[in-house]
């Protein structure tokens, strides 16, 4: 495996740091949504033919990771990478050729947001226990149920979801994918958070949601396969929104132990927060180098499972502890809404629960040593 970057990643890195660094805190999320968009990276891993890069995984972390260390809106970067890694990739993995041309453009150039509607009420870690249900009647799939803590779901106009098809088979070959428009589902309650402000989170609701075959993403039966695999892509690669802010994080603690003094000397001086800054580059180091062999993994089309999770898991607890630490530093200004390091600590605690939480990744990581 080659740590090193080619040009063309290195090229790619700086276009999107460079244009995301420069943008505007001020804007809408509308216009910060289209911004990102017009910078090609929800395009990153697309297809020529569909107005994308053609390009992999790892240059999908890169594009991400660089984002994520250019702009400070962790909300905006969560809202992107959950639009592109568990809807749009999936779409361009398995639909059709009619779909693709559908609807990847449209995603992929800011016009369209689309939301991933697995998560239900009685049903978070539990995606074997699913009410969502779609049956066939007549050639069309009536939808029926309700789908919570969706991210991008009031900014949403197409969703990507799950409902069971045939009851009999269980989890692996009764779950289907449908991709569904605005029309055939409402938006629900909106749920107020801590944190990633500018990523909506809420409900979506399926009332006898007429939908024909063209709707079903790959073939009846086969969401399981779908969602494990768009899972495994969103866990290795949404990595990088949690490596980039860090990075930025990191530089804006080190230039604030610099300048801040303290019995005469600058506080970078004393051992009791050198050393927590080298244990914050450690953990940061081993959690990227780690992301990047996944998404390595992930391109040479190797079994991802265990990396994924283990991905996840690592990454997931690095960002809380090291957006803690760096609270730690700053002390009481850490604590104040000027210095923005508050917002990183609220950002950074729900990365160990969305897109499966801790608990759920060891189960995933015993499961493949045989336990």
């Amino acid at each position: 495996m080659d740590f090193e970057l080619s040009g063309d990643q290195k090229l790619l890195q700086e276009t999107i740091f460079e244009a995301t660094s420069s943008m505007s805190q001020s804007l809408s999320f509308e216009d910060k949504w289209q911004y990102i968009a017009d910078t090609g990276i929800i395009g990153t891993c697309i297809d020529n033919e569909y107005g994308g890069l053609g390009l992999g995984a790892t240059d999908m972390l890169i594009a991400l990771e660089a984002m994520s260390k250019g702009s400070s809106d962790n909300g905006l970067s969560f809202a992107i990478a959950a639009h592109t890694l568990a809807c749009v990739i999936p779409i361009h993995k398995y639909g059709t050729v009619h779909q693709k041309q559908q609807y990847i453009p449209s995603l992929i150039d800011g016009s369209m947001i689309a939301a991933n509607a697995m998560t239900e009420s009685e049903s978070g870690s539990d995606v074997f226990n699913l009410q969502c249900k779609a049956k066939k009647v007549e050639g069309q799939y009536l939808l029926n149920g309700s789908k919570t803590f969706i991210s991008n779901s009031a900014a949403s106009s197409l969703v990507l979801t799950y409902a069971e098809t045939n009851p009999d088979k269980g989890f692996f070959g009764g779950l289907s994918a449908f991709i569904v428009e605005k029309d055939q589902y409402k938006i629900g309650a909106s749920f107020k958070k801590m944190g990633l402000e500018n990523c909506s989170l809420g409900e979506i609701i399926f009332e006898q949601s007429s939908l024909s075959e063209t709707n079903l993403l790959g073939k009846e039966g086969g969401g399981a396969f779908i969602f494990n695999h768009s899972m495994e892509w969103e866990r290795i690669c949404l990595a990088g929104i949690h490596l980039g802010a860090m990075q930025r994080v990191l530089a804006k603690t080190i230039e604030f132990v610099k300048q801040r003094k303290s019995l005469g000397q600058s506080i970078g001086k004393f051992q009791g927060v050198s050393h927590t800054i080298a244990d914050m580059v450690c953990t940061l180091d081993v959690a990227r180098n780690y992301a990047y062999k996944s998404a390595w993994c992930l391109d040479h089309k190797k079994n991802v499972s265990k990396e994924a999770a283990i991905t996840k898991l690592f990454v997931s607890n690095t960002v809380k502890n090291f957006m803690l630490n760096a609270m730690q530093i700053f002390g009481g200004y850490g604590y104040i809404t000027e210095y923005g390091i508050e917002q990183e600590v609220r950002d950074a605690m729900a990365a160990t629960i969305y897109s499966g939480t801790s608990e759920v990744q060891k189960n995933i990581i015993v499961s493949n040593l045989g336990i």
